[in-house]
């Protein structure tokens, strides 16, 4: 098996972060996972791939992305880039009624 060329800079507890993460599973792909600190002065590595603090962060090697932010952003991009033509989840009290039924 070869080293994941997507990582995910994520938050345990963050509803976001959970967003990118379902829509990973769902697309089955493999990646690389960095728990941050809860604590945002603390997250030196999200910021060095980043520029800013917040989660989710998504590196992906394999098409130069150095640090996506904003969780509706990388959902897209996960679909577009890797969804084979899959439409992503609703997002919003669409999605989490969805996800709380199914």
């Amino acid at each position: 098996m070869t080293d994941p060329h997507l990582e995910l800079y994520n938050l345990h507890g963050c509803p976001y972060c959970k967003t990118v993460r379902r829509a990973l599973a769902d697309l089955d792909l493999d990646y690389e996972t960095h728990s941050v600190p809860r604590s945002r002065p603390d997250r030196t590595a999200v910021y060095e791939a980043s520029g800013q603090y917040g989660v989710p962060v998504l590196v992906d090697h394999a098409n130069g992305i150095e640090g996506m932010a904003e969780s509706d952003d990388i959902v897209a991009y996960l679909y577009e880039t890797y969804g084979d033509g899959q439409q992503p989840p609703p997002s919003g009290i669409i999605g989490r009624l969805r996800s709380w039924l199914g």
